[in-house]
């Protein structure tokens, strides 16, 4: 996604310009109105000749202050109904979904477009408005046509703008995106063998407390080619690290321990990215809710199942292991960044959702043939291992009344067969 490509931009005012929202809508109205104060002057220099047009050029100066005022009343109703519904859709996305989603919700460049060419509309307008409320002078003529025409864009494009607000809210889409999101691989550089055992040079401490953001690997590995040394941290993205606590060790000279302090991030909360075990955790959140009593919507729960095996897979059949390390060209081993724990740190989670299926054999049977479906593409016997006691606690879980043919789903789901029920296969 977009965010993926500019998290680590150099310059922290492009960083906060495609990633945020106040930002760009400070950015966008501070321009709209220097543009609009440039477009009357304009206005004034070159009225004389812009009069010799002809239509639709030929309005006065009090047409166009009245001009200016109405489309300054349709941006300010648009700009207020939009803002009103986002916060309606969020509301009540939040409410099904989670608060969690709320960031993943904000970041989507259709929300922001829309809030930022509408702010900087009104600002523009309203100071084009203050122009042409001194009649005496030439007609804003060239103002009230740049505001007509970017209004009737920005109309146009509030259909598309409202379409995917709409589909935000639709719990589907937002499983399917976590689903994805979850199941990207990070790993975009070789992965060498582990260099020999060496006592570390040094030991970064974390200097705050906080939840270990994603960093710039490619400008890490260069930094660590550059001097000669390598860096291992000592926890996974999105990891939580008590300030003071070690954070990475380092070979190499001390410069290495300032390039490295560039390259991360500690935030007081987790994101959506990285999507590593948070992103399973969402999906997990998600599922509990949709199995509440007051909810009991097991069908989003079985698509969170369902898209929690499909990340799994994709994360876990490929899966780098403790010992695997991140390579520059030559091949030298350069960064450890612990990818395994996937597993072990959204069971916790995992547990919660498997006593919630507990009355939804449904449920209970898209859980098993996930864990299954991963099992089968997994590399690392520990991996291997946890998924089948999942599995087995997904079973230990369902009610005692449980049907032979629910239990039966359950381990044909497993790939145990029919073993288990005699009397069922014949």
């Amino acid at each position: 996604m977009l965010r993926d490509g500019i998290r680590w931009t150099e310059s922290f005012l492009v960083n906060r310009l495609l990633t945020g929202i106040w930002v760009p809508m400070l950015v966008a109205v501070v321009l709209a109105t220097l543009l609009s104060v440039g477009a009357a002057l304009l206005d004034r220099s070159t009225a004389a000749w812009m009069g010799r047009l002809g239509w639709p050029l030929t309005f006065d100066a009090e047409a166009a202050a009245g001009t200016l005022s109405t489309i300054l009343a349709v941006q300010v109703a648009v700009l207020t109904l939009y803002f009103s519904i986002t916060l309606l859709v969020l509301t009540l996305a939040a409410q099904s979904l989670g608060a969690r989603l709320i960031e993943r919700w904000i970041a989507r460049i259709e929300l922001r477009a829309s809030l930022v060419q509408w702010a900087a509309l009104v600002s523009f307008t309203l100071t084009a408005h203050l122009f042409a409320a001194d009649v005496t002078q030439p007609a804003p003529r060239l103002t009230v046509i740049v505001a007509l025409v970017f209004t009737l864009l920005a109309l146009g494009w509030m259909g598309f703008g409202y379409h995917r607000l709409a589909r935000t809210a639709h719990v589907d889409t937002s499983i399917a995106d976590l689903g994805h999101d979850f199941a990207r691989r990070r790993q975009s550089w070789p992965i060498a063998p582990p260099p020999p055992h060496t006592p570390p040079d040094r030991v970064m401490r974390a200097p705050r407390s906080g939840y270990l953001g994603g960093f710039d690997r490619a400008h890490l590995i260069d930094a660590a080619r550059k001097a000669g040394g390598r860096v291992a941290f000592c926890l996974p993205d999105g990891g939580f690290v008590v300030e003071g606590d070690p954070l990475a060790a380092l070979w190499g000279p001390p410069d290495l321990e300032d390039a490295l302090r560039e390259t991360f991030d500690l935030g007081d909360y987790r994101s959506d990215r990285p999507m590593g075990p948070f992103g399973l955790a969402l999906l997990v959140e998600i599922a509990t809710r949709a199995l509440s009593p007051g909810i009991n919507d097991p069908y989003t729960a079985a698509t969170c199942a369902d898209w929690i095996g499909h990340g799994l897979c994709h994360r876990l059949e490929r899966g780098q292991g403790d010992d695997g390390w991140f390579a520059d060209d030559d091949g030298v081993p350069r960064l450890l960044v612990p990818e395994s724990g996937i597993l072990a740190q959204a069971r916790p989670h995992l547990t919660v959702l498997h006593r919630a299926a507990r009355s939804q054999p449904f449920v209970a049977e898209r859980l098993v043939a996930a864990y299954a479906a991963a099992r089968a593409r997994v590399t690392a016997p520990e991996d291997h291992r946890t998924l089948s006691d999942l599995i087995a606690e997904v079973m230990a879980a369902l009610p005692q009344n449980a049907t032979p043919t629910e239990r039966m789903r359950l381990h044909l789901a497993a790939g145990t067969g029919t073993a288990a029920f005699p009397d069922a296969a014949e």
